[in-house]
């Protein structure tokens, strides 16, 4: 780390997305803009991702931790916010590619310069009336920051937030289908606000500077995998992903990371 400036661990969870994680790797190194620590937490793939991934713990630039008998995405997410020792700890799916310089350096010059217990990419605001394409299940959705990239600061949260990442579900029957359903995330940041900690989301320009490819983070074996339709919406996003990838890899991104300052827009 650069003496003065706030360690940062970003930690990403994957399951038989080998090709997409790769490229989330080596995109978030080459324009991360500041150093950072790199953990990985493999669920037990089968589709060549902890070789990919011991290859590139074997660069450096990464700590594989493997849970070969599954661990789901918010035992994920409790467990390294209690093991982290940097400042912040920031959370990346497997399936963000990011795409400009400065991205990292940029939230933590928000963080630091606001404040803020929590900087999320993107917030996802309450929705009153939503209806389970699957299930048909009516609830109202409590609003939550994008689980796909967010970042805390350990040192505000550890002792202060008694909570967990986990989904909830609390009856009110004054809202649409009589319950309010908290998802990834969501019941983390209402014991935050709760607590009277603050916190900051990206502003809508800086939203360029990665991409989330959606569905594609826990693939899953093939027969218990999701519908054709959903499959056919996966290939198309896997083709972009393998195309950004070969690009990565000619041009070794990741190899080197440059240290960049937070953008002017966020400077003034």
């Amino acid at each position: 780390m650069i003496p003065g400036e706030p360690g940062v661990t970003v930690h990403v969870p994957t399951l038989n997305t080998s090709r997409v994680t790769e490229l989330c790797i080596r995109s978030m190194r080459h324009f991360a803009g500041r150093p950072f620590e790199l953990v990985v937490g493999d669920c037990g793939s089968t589709d060549g991702s902890i070789r990919m991934l011991e290859r590139l713990a074997g660069r450096d630039w990464l700590d594989l931790q493997m849970a070969p008998n599954g661990r789901r995405h918010p035992e994920w997410l409790d467990r390294w916010l209690r093991e982290c020792t940097t400042k912040y700890a920031l959370f990346s799916d497997s399936d963000v590619e990011f795409r400009e310089p400065g991205w990292l350096s940029d939230m933590a010059f928000v963080a630091e310069e606001t404040g803020a217990a929590l900087v999320c990419g993107r917030m996802q605001h309450e929705t009153e009336c939503f209806v389970h394409p699957v299930t048909k299940a009516e609830r109202r959705l409590a609003a939550r920051p994008t689980a796909w990239l967010l970042m805390l600061n350990v040192e505000q949260v550890r002792d202060t937030i008694d909570a967990n990442f986990e989904y909830h579900e609390v009856e009110d029957l004054n809202v649409f289908g009589g319950k309010i359903a908290y998802d990834t995330s969501a019941w983390y940041f209402k014991q935050l606000c709760d607590a009277g900690l603050t916190w900051a989301e990206m502003p809508d320009w800086w939203q360029s500077k990665y991409r989330h490819f959606g569905g594609l983070t826990w693939l899953g074996p093939r027969r218990s995998g999701p519908t054709w339709r959903v499959r056919m919406k996966q290939a198309a996003k896997l083709a972009i992903a393998e195309a950004h990838l070969h690009t990565a890899r000619r041009e070794d991104w990741g190899a080197q990371t440059s240290d960049i300052p937070a953008s002017a827009s966020l400077a003034r």
